[in-house]
């Protein structure tokens, strides 16, 4: 197989140093969470490129905790945070008025000490109930850095600055400015795994103790790191996804606009991505790259387009899978030799756990009416007082514990179900193949070319710190299929 490398490109912070030095500090940030790396990751990934995100989700699942911790990765660094309301005033968020300067020099000034205009992190929970007044501010304190201080402007020192709601911007409520300067947007969900939840409930609540001070990043690491992104390279083939991909959304405009687009559902939704967003979403590709050890960003990187081109929530499953399909053709016209520039580092792989496995492949444990795919580790959770469940050959399901030699049935026949405390568990037969023998199958059914390709391609999602594992997205194979050359 082909080994990817890369070298210190003139002007650039030593990639391969750098990479180690990210991967410890998002392990330091994870410790304790549960269910938050991916969250976690995309937030620093932001702040490391000066960019804003937004999270949307309901209290409660630990979205002011993110905005702690990225606080947290950056050495000295000075925090704001606030409640928004509608009733808050710029005041709360940029600091009061000073009555000195406007009484004994006639100028209207703020304190803003301890305030947004000289905080580095900033998280502003609410953020669609802010007023216009609040509003107008943030469009220029996000994208240029500044702030309009009486009669001069203020340079600000935000690195990145989080927002959050239980709700996306309202139409015609002339949101969309604002909603535009959040070029990561990221859906944070409840916990879903049982054994997660019973860590979260038992805990203590003391497995994080901060980033340790060597692992922090200092200004002028970050100015340099924000510099040398810069100089990633893009091919040309992930130009052509990008390209691909702003194509595909203004000729679905065009139509809708026009009235040629008649067989579309009325409620599918075309997201509109402006020029300047598709600038700034193509320096958090390069950041990416840059902070996985590389000079040059990948079709791994494409994938995080996932986060940053929707607008509603109705529209994500439709571009998730429009990116899919971008670097899954992206695959094949790419030669293994360009995808084959990977660091050599000295740090391993992360590992990622399977993503939502069968116990043993044939069947899936259905919740009521809710089909769930459970992961190895958490399906040895699910029962009480230190015991687990297993299955047993093919046909039962066997509750077993530690503390005894044997095991003991607790639901019987294929189709039956088995219950445990509260929940019962259907099993079913499962309609297809585990993940990998199915991806096995696959492979063993292409020519080598191919098949180089696509494990290259997996080992580079594999190593990236802001993607997921294949498996988990969902349409990938799926186009891969598509693409075989000659119909294999």
């Amino acid at each position: 197989m082909i080994k990817k490398q890369t070298v210190k490109a003139k002007g650039m912070v030593d990639v391969n140093m750098l990479r180690d030095r990210i991967v410890h500090l998002v392990e330091g940030m994870n410790k304790g969470a549960k269910e938050r790396e991916e969250v976690i990751g995309l937030s620093l990934l932001a702040a490391m490129a000066g960019e804003s995100i937004f999270l949307l989700g309901l209290p409660g699942v630990g979205k002011s905790m993110v905005a702690r911790r990225l606080k947290d990765a950056f050495h000295s660094a000075r925090s704001f945070e606030y409640l928004m309301s509608r009733f808050s005033t710029p005041d709360e968020i940029f600091g009061p008025v000073s009555i000195s300067k406007l009484k004994d020099c006639d100028t209207y000034e703020r304190v803003t000490d301890g305030y947004l205009p000289s905080s580095d992190i900033v998280f502003l929970d609410e953020i669609w109930k802010a007023g216009p007044a609040i509003q107008n501010a943030l469009l220029t304190a996000i994208n240029e850095k500044l702030f309009r201080n009486g009669g001069y402007d203020m340079s600000l020192p935000l690195i990145g600055l989080i927002s959050a709601s239980n709700e996306l911007p309202s139409q015609g409520e002339g949101l969309e400015a604002l909603w535009d300067r959040f070029i990561i947007r990221y859906i944070v969900n409840p916990i879903f795994g049982r054994s997660s939840f019973k860590e979260l409930i038992t805990s203590s609540g003391e497995d994080y103790s901060g980033i340790p001070e060597y692992c922090q990043i200092t200004r002028q690491e970050w100015e340099e790191v924000r510099e040398s992104s810069k100089s990633v390279s893009i091919p040309d083939y992930i130009v052509d996804i990008i390209a691909n991909l702003r194509t595909k959304y203004i000729v679905r405009m065009n139509r809708r606009f026009y009235g040629d687009d008649k067989g579309a559902d009325e409620y599918d939704k075309i997201p509109y991505v402006s020029d300047r967003r598709w600038k700034k979403i193509v320096g958090i590709l390069k950041m990416s790259a840059l902070l996985n050890g590389r000079t040059e960003v990948d079709l791994s990187d494409c994938l995080l387009m996932e986060h940053m081109i929707w607008d509603d929530d109705m529209e994500i499953e439709k571009v998730c899978s429009d990116v899919e399909q971008e670097v899954a053709k992206g695959v094949f016209a790419s030669s293994a030799r360009s995808m084959g520039k990977r660091p050599v580092t000295s740090q391993p792989a992360q590992e990622k756990d399977p993503f939502l496995l069968t116990p043993d492949g044939d069947y899936v444990i259905d919740a009521g009416s809710e089909k769930v795919l459970i992961s190895k580790k958490d399906y040895g959770l699910i029962s009480p007082d230190g015991s687990y469940a297993r299955f047993e050959g093919k046909d039962r399901i066997v509750l077993c514990s530690q503390n005894e030699t044997g095991s003991f049935p607790v639901g019987v026949p294929t189709l039956g179900a088995v219950s445990i405390r509260n929940f019962t568990y259907h099993l079913k037969k499962a309609p297809v193949e585990t993940l990998k023998s199915r991806r096995d199958n696959f492979l063993n059914g292409v020519d080598s070319e191919v098949k180089s390709k696509i494990l290259l391609f997996e080992e580079d999602l594999q190593n990236n710190l802001f993607t997921r594992g294949i498996d988990s997205y969902k349409t990938l194979e799926q186009y891969f299929r598509r693409y075989i050359p000659n119909g294999q």
